[in-house]
């Protein structure tokens, strides 16, 4: 077994303040990744496992490499022994992938796994969000790295190392063996790369404020002159990048500390939409929806099961509107419900 460690001198004690985490402490989390031959624990094995984890007052990578297919137990052993000590794992699919995988492994092995009663971050699910929000076609580790310019060196995909490491058991040379380690390495700074992403989540969450609200005219492609309403929201953290979105007539921009909202306005009126819009029936005749306990008693012809478009009631845009800050709030966090969907 091969194990390298590396001090991560451009991690600052502080870097985790933008995971949303419940820790006391660094020394709890653990960032990990690993790479197999196959995806089929039965017909594969893990030979090479990452890790990035805090101890004495410094981040640290470890890497245990398998030399042999033979050496999968030993690093499985190795493993456990820092992860057991850890409360907190954060990896990319690992809830799909990596870990499902890893118990079973130590299972065959009759090993103790160390993913008991702990805690977990997967990033791919925490950022599925994002995926329409940057028109993503995919939503690889990659994809993501590509939105913050990460520079990742390394240039293989886990399945095009699977012929590296078969070369590696004929001609076991050190530049294959970087070659490996390099990609697990990018797969891990990649990860932890991806944090000024949460950012975004504050738009979702509502940690914002309204700065202005107002009337504006906008000029539509046949040439005409069309009211828009404009909010202006300023964020509590920036944003990593610009950003503009589309949906339902709305239109999203960011940038920096700052996100604007576009809605039109049509006869006069707005729509505010409804959380929960399993609750409503849409009524598409008055163009409006209604709670089901009110909505129960129409006629089943006249109404249909809402969906997140059409859970709204129409509303005059008047000055009395746009200057009352708790209007406009319940108004901003209903389009945004409907940009989220």
């Amino acid at each position: 077994m091969f194990k390298k460690n590396i001090v991560l001198t451009n991690l600052s004690h502080t870097f985790l303040t933008g995971f949303p985490l419940e820790v006391k402490s660094a020394d709890q989390v653990l960032f990990f990744d690993i790479e197999t031959t196959g995806l089929g624990w039965k017909r594969s094995v893990v030979y090479l496992i990452g890790a990035v984890h805090y101890k004495n007052s410094r981040w640290t990578l470890t890497q245990w490499f398998a030399e042999t297919e033979e050496e999968e137990k030993e690093i499985l052993m190795d493993f456990y022994l820092l992860a057991d000590r850890k409360s907190y794992f954060i990896h990319y699919n690992g809830t799909s992938f990596d870990v499902p995988y890893l118990k079973q492994k130590y299972n065959f092995y009759q090993l103790s796994h160390p993913f008991t009663d702990k805690k977990q971050l997967d990033l791919y699910q925490k950022f599925i969000p994002l995926k329409k929000l940057f028109k993503l076609e995919n939503m690889r580790q990659k994809d993501l790295e590509s939105l913050l310019s990460y520079p990742r060196k390394d240039t293989f995909s886990g399945k095009e190392l699977i012929q590296k490491y078969k070369e590696y058991h004929k001609n076991p040379t050190p530049e294959l063996l970087e070659l490996m380690l390099l990609h697990n390495y990018d797969d891990l700074m990649g990860m932890i790369g991806l944090r000024p992403l949460f950012s975004f989540f504050q738009l979702l969450n509502g940690s914002w404020t309204i700065r202005k609200a107002s009337i504006i005219s906008t000029e539509t492609y046949e040439g005409t002159e069309e009211p828009e309403l404009l909010i202006t929201l300023d964020l509590l953290v920036p944003l990593p990048f610009p950003f503009s979105f589309s949906k339902a007539d709305y239109y999203l921009t960011g940038k920096d500390r700052q996100a604007r909202i576009k809605s039109p306005v049509k006869d006069g009126t707005l729509k505010l939409y409804f959380p929960n819009y399993q609750d409503y029936y849409y009524l598409p005749l008055e163009d409006t929806a209604i709670h089901k306990s009110i909505g129960c008693y129409v006629d089943k012809e006249h109404r249909i099961k809402a969906t997140p478009e059409l859970c709204y009631q129409k509303f005059e845009c008047t000055e009395e509107f746009l200057e009352d800050p708790k209007k406009l709030l319940r108004y901003v966090r209903g389009v945004l419900g409907v940009l989220e969907m």
